[in-house]
């Protein structure tokens, strides 16, 4: 589809779902809920591709499409399930799948405690946006750090197959959240044999048993915010027939910490994380580090102006990139540090105008396979996104 033709269809959607859709969530009656979400993006790049062919163009395929629904049949009892279609380049053609699935109940709950149970497909505990980053108004921009939630691994790490015990105790001014769970990732993801292997040879990831854990505090009525996330994902690699790279497990061990403080007007939020990847087939280790600070500022309710700057090495021990060095290629791709500058105004509590700026050297948040012919150290990017939820 030529990026006219995409972007003509992209934006009716959003007109259609800003006729169609209600202004609020659709309640169905007998604990029922119907929800939604739509958004739109456009992409300008001075070099390399991002969600798109975006290289001195327009890309118009950073769209996304979700409905979800949901049935409390009683106050113990939660069935939740989302379908959504995504585009993103060649990383995502707009499919529809099944973003998660679960039933949940709840074991215990005396109104200011609760512990449930979830069985299905969980969304994974990871920092404070991993499992709402699928609604544009819950992100802190129209991209989230890449530093630490990457777009190219999102449909890997943002739910899998499981089973969870999550815990919440609010005594009003303080609240604790916890959630411990097991699962077998999604890795059917080309991305996967970019990030783990030298080069993409055609072999694949199967995901096995694996674990994440988190707890959230938060102090003050959330003045203070603060998370701990940390787990064990392991995945198994099946070659190719003539793979020159053996069958062998892979994993990564993450240790996430986030802080936020929130004021009236401000909101400054930080996320660390520390990841030790193991990858058997190539007898390779090593730690990689991302992280970001951001300050958000709302000058009026409807506006809010954000800066934030990130930075993440693929291999703290080789910040220069010299493993991610192929046939000459450049040695930036083990990383990528930015500046973000974005605005944003909810021109209703449901309907969202963004804009966004990039300053970025190194492309460790790129696919190559939006980028088949090679990458620019610096570049810039511009970022335009309507939202609407319902």
């Amino acid at each position: 589809m030529s990026n006219n033709r995409s972007a003509r269809v992209g934006l009716a959607g959003i007109l259609l779902a800003l006729t169609c859709a209600p202004v609020v969530a659709v309640d169905l009656g007998a604990g029922v809920q119907f929800h939604g979400f739509v958004s739109q993006g456009l992409i300008h790049t001075s070099d390399n591709n991002f969600g798109g062919t975006s290289d001195d163009g327009i890309a118009t395929d950073a769209r996304e499409l979700g409905v979800n629904l949901s049935w409390r049949p009683n106050p113990d009892w939660l069935l939740s399930g989302q379908v959504l279609s995504r585009w993103a380049g060649e990383t995502d053609e707009g499919g529809p799948r099944i973003d998660y699935a679960f039933v949940e109940r709840a074991l215990f709950n005396d109104g200011a405690h609760q512990i449930s149970l979830s069985l299905g497909k969980i969304k994974n505990p990871y920092g404070f946006f991993n499992t709402t980053r699928d609604v544009a108004h819950t992100r802190p921009g129209i991209l989230l750090p890449q530093s630490i939630y990457m777009e190219r691994m999102r449909d890997f790490f943002l739910a899998a197959p499981g089973v969870a015990l999550r815990g919440e105790h609010d005594s009003g001014d303080h609240y604790l959240g916890w959630q411990v769970g097991g699962m077998k990732m999604q890795a059917d993801n080309d991305e996967l044999n970019y990030v783990f292997l030298p080069v993409n040879t055609g072999g694949r990831f199967e995901g096995r048993a694996s674990w994440l854990a988190q707890g959230l505090a938060e102090l003050d009525g959330a003045r203070w915010r603060a998370g701990l996330s940390f787990g064990d994902v392991a995945m198994d690699y099946r070659p190719r027939a003539r793979d020159p790279i053996p069958a062998g497990v892979a994993r990564m061990r993450p240790l996430l910490l986030s802080l936020q403080h929130n004021r009236e007007s401000w909101t400054f939020t930080a996320e660390l994380a520390r990841v030790e990847v193991i990858s058997q087939p190539i007898a390779y280790q090593a730690y990689s580090e991302g992280a970001y600070i951001q300050a958000t500022w709302r000058p009026a309710l409807e506006w809010s102006v954000w800066l934030r700057r990130e930075g993440m090495h693929f291999n703290v021990d080789d910040k220069a990139g010299r493993r991610y060095t192929v046939r000459g290629q450049e040695t930036y791709r083990g990383r990528t540090h930015a500046t973000v500058l974005g605005v944003r105004h909810d021109f209703t509590p449901d309907l969202a105008l963004s804009a966004e700026w990039h300053r970025i050297e190194g492309v460790g948040m790129l696919s190559p396979q939006d980028n088949p012919d090679g990458f620019t150290k610096d570049w810039d990017m511009v970022l335009l996104q309507a939202a609407y939820r319902f």
